[in-house]
């Protein structure tokens, strides 16, 4: 059977191995042209080395595969067998690497964004649960780590695999042989982050998969987690000014492992374009929103007040105001908010407007 197709007899046990036992328990590469997808299949069977082999291997039961409480309740069976049968193909690579990069970049599957099930996506690139580039090339990416059928990146039985062998030829296959560490701040070694960066080629990409990962995964801890560097280096951030002059203490809950994922990498993205005064976080903020019984995101640690850019206070005028929102409205893919309040009048979603948000860009995520 070729290396570059589908799992072995015994892996297809293994997977269903998986499945019984759960059931028991409860975007890389860049934009080109369109690719020939039989020439970029040739070429990348001359230029890669082959996939290696999917082991014929019984996963043990009950706490053995490391799976938290967590990744038992966020993950669908059917994916979680995937990621632990692909994950066993390669030496350094977990199945909750594998499963951070498939929630990231569409919720193992669940998202319902242009290019997951049919199509492209926003960018016009990339395709299917693992989000491969099918127009780069040739070869594509998806030619180089699948198997070349276009209508296979949008099932999970042959992507998730292409993204591990991707991952592995990327730094996993050999990880004593990566020393320099391109994201020093984030939680992981230097061969994750050099793997993940070649999956999308940012340092709070890496940070979003590899704390998924370590949320994904059973622990013997307890009490609270233990500081991050990253949540460190944001508190420390110069281009993130907590105010609280607006009744908030957000300067604490920069550093706190608690503020939502999305919200750390948001800001980290938004300190490298402007300069910003963080009026709200959590700490300080009422329960509910203005008016209503509903819980605000600012509660459970999912949203985020901003009340001057560049040091101008945010106003319907503000050419920083403006530009920041306009930012936003391009913005897609995991790190889209799915509330912005600002003094702008957008008329789509995910923005609003009313007198409460004339002085502030209020910007908020569903859970994650």
């Amino acid at each position: 059977m070729s290396s570059r197709a589908k799992l072995t007899g015994g892996g297809v046990v293994t997977m269903l191995l998986v499945l019984a036992l759960l059931g028991g328990m409860a975007s890389p590469g860049f934009s080109i042209g369109v690719a020939s997808g039989a020439v970029g299949r040739a070429v990348a069977r001359v230029l890669l080395p082959p996939r290696p082999a999917q082991a014929s291997r019984q996963i043990p039961p009950g706490p053995s595969i490391q799976a938290s409480a967590y990744a038992l309740a966020d993950i669908p069976s059917d994916y979680l067998a995937l990621y632990v049968e692909a994950a066993h193909t390669c030496p350094a690579l977990t199945w909750q690497l594998l499963a951070g990069i498939g929630k990231v970049e569409t919720n193992h599957g669940r998202t319902t964004a242009p290019g997951v099930h049919t199509g492209v996506n926003a960018y016009g690139c990339c395709a299917g649960p693992m989000q491969f580039n099918i127009r780069n090339g040739p070869p594509t990416t998806w030619d180089t780590y699948g198997d070349g059928q276009l209508t296979h990146v949008y099932q999970p039985q042959h992507a998730i695999p292409a993204a591990a062998h991707k991952l592995c030829t990327d730094g996993l296959d050999n990880p004593t042989r990566i020393t320099s560490d391109p994201c020093p701040t984030t939680l992981g070694t230097p061969a994750q982050h050099h793997a993940i960066l070649r999956y999308n080629h940012a340092c709070w990409y890496a940070h979003q998969v590899l704390t998924l990962a370590s949320r994904y995964t059973t622990t013997q801890t307890t009490g609270p987690p233990p500081p991050d560097p990253y949540t460190q280096a944001l508190a420390h951030n110069p281009n993130l000014q907590p105010t609280t002059q607006r009744g908030c203490n957000p300067t604490p809950d920069l550093a706190n492992p608690h503020l939502d994922l999305r919200i750390q990498s948001l800001l980290t993205v938004l300190a490298d374009r402007w300069h910003l005064r963080i009026s709200c976080i959590h700490t300080g903020h009422s329960t509910y929103v203005a008016g209503t019984t509903r819980t605000s995101n600012h509660t459970v640690w999912r949203a985020i007040d901003i009340d001057q850019i560049n040091h101008q206070p945010v106003s319907p005028n503000a050419p920083t105001t403006k530009a920041l929102i306009s930012w936003l409205d391009h913005l897609q893919g995991p790190l889209r908010p799915q509330e912005i309040g600002s003094p702008l009048p957008i008329n789509h979603p995910p923005f609003f407007t009313n007198p409460a948000h004339q002085d502030h860009i209020h910007i908020g995520y569903s859970p994650l």
